[in-house]
């Protein structure tokens, strides 16, 4: 997947980018700067020539982009689903059933919450190649 940024900060061989949303009307100049600013993200690398202000073109692994998608849409309906059929065995009520699947949904969040900020980060930030570099 390809990404593009601008440079605000660099701290060591991390680069602090801010990400251009990705669609058709983010290229255009009919909307202020600010508009076109996605989020923040940070990843190292092992080049010199980036600085503060230059806009880079950056390409993450697309089976890391498929796999953060399948934990952050799949992992939740599946844990859902499985509290309510374990309320179920359990001989809970409707009612309950429904309780214990919300409950297995807020497990799940904060679960996926523990390992992004644990885990995948540091897998993310290793995987970004950066392919183009504009000075500005």
């Amino acid at each position: 997947m390809k990404s593009s940024g601008l440079v605000k900060e660099r701290l060591g061989n991390k680069l602090v980018i801010s990400m251009y949303k990705e669609s058709a009307c983010s290229h255009c100049n009919n909307c202020s700067d600010s508009a076109k600013i996605a989020n923040t993200f940070t990843f190292i690398t092992d080049r010199d020539d980036v600085n503060i202000g230059d806009i880079i073109t950056f390409e993450m692994e697309d089976n890391q982009v498929f796999k953060a998608a399948m934990i952050v849409y799949i992992f939740p309906l599946i844990f859902m689903f499985l509290g309510y059929f374990l309320g179920s065995k359990l001989g809970f009520s409707e009612g309950k059933n429904i309780g214990m699947s919300f409950m297995s949904l807020v497990v799940a969040f904060i679960g996926i919450f523990v390992y992004d900020k644990k885990i995948v980060k540091h897998k993310i930030e290793k995987s970004v190649k950066i392919i183009d570099i504009e000075r500005k």
